[in-house]
């Protein structure tokens, strides 16, 4: 391409799938070829930029699939909130531009949100500097706007036994499930994606811990192994799942649901509880158990 020499299997012995394979893997090439003509002579696009953050963000070992999502996710929110940026030259866009597209967007979304598209944007016309389309970066104009963490109200145990009961009685196909979800979350202080990944062998009745593991894709943060003691309920919580399900296997997760936050903002809603999400019940763990490791909670 363009006098460069590029290999790559096309998978196939056939010629006609090859032929067709060829024609789709020549036409990003052609276009970034095009894109690279355009950059060199200061005609660089917004697209231009996002595609080349795009690769730098899949290249870059250290970010987790998670992080490249949510990359893809502020990129997606700025093309919506700006009809037409994606063609628009560097070099062309302005400070009263970029000023205009915040105020419209500012009660649009959250703080946070809005900050990291913001961020995007930044970005983006730092590569087109990087790349010698332009000389300043007109989005260091636009003010971040205050994010203020929300008071966070934790159920006391009680109230906890009746958002438990409720999700229980949902009459959906996962009640129990998103129940039990909730309770883990609550006895172990796991973060979510930490719970789905927790399996049998993993609990070992015998030191009364469980092993969570790291993960590049969903694990532990940090990719690290700690082992988390069993507390009374929990102990008692896994042995009334053991009971109920005879035939599992070591490798068998523990939970058998990722999530439940719909669920669990109905039965708030139905008790008159405060909304709380997954990660609040890691708060409810360290409030509860770290402050008074005997408490038993409420069935």
């Amino acid at each position: 391409m363009k006098g460069k020499l590029i290999r790559k299997s096309l998978k196939t012995d056939l010629l006609t799938v090859g032929k067709l394979r060829l024609a789709d893997f020549e036409k990003p090439e052609r276009q970034r070829a095009e894109s690279t003509d355009s950059v060199s002579a200061g005609k660089m696009t917004v697209n231009d930029a996002i595609e080349l953050h795009r690769r730098r963000v899949a290249g870059d070992a250290s970010l987790k699939p998670r992080t490249r999502q949510y990359h893809d996710q502020r990129i997606a929110a700025l093309l919506k909130s700006w009809p037409g940026l994606e063609k628009k030259e560097i070099r062309s866009v302005t400070k009263t531009d970029c000023l205009n597209w915040a105020a419209k967007l500012g009660g649009k979304m959250s703080a946070t949100a809005f900050n990291h598209t913001i961020g995007i944007l930044r970005l983006l016309v730092e590569i087109g500097i990087e790349m010698g389309a332009r000389y300043d970066n007109p989005a260091r104009f636009i003010k971040r706007a205050s994010e203020r963490p929300k008071p966070l109200t934790l159920p006391e145990p009680e109230q906890f036994e009746r958002f438990v009961s409720e999700l229980e009685n949902g009459k959906g196909r996962d009640s129990q499930n998103c129940a039990d979800l909730v309770c883990f979350l609550a006895y172990g202080g796991f973060r979510k994606s930490e719970a789905a990944n927790i399996t049998w062998g993993d609990c070992d009745f015998e030191k009364k811990e469980i092993i969570v593991r790291g993960d590049p894709e969903t694990g532990t943060k940090n990719w690290s192994i700690r082992r988390v003691p069993m507390i009374p309920d929990m102990l008692e919580f896994l042995q009334r799942l053991r009971n109920e399900r005879p035939g599992k296997l070591p490798s068998n997760p523990v939970m058998r649901v990722r999530e439940c936050q719909k669920a669990m903002n109905r039965a708030a809603k139905v008790i008159g509880m405060e909304r709380i999400t997954h990660h609040d019940l890691r708060h409810l763990f360290l409030q509860h158990f770290a402050s008074n490791p005997v408490l038993i909670f409420p069935r």
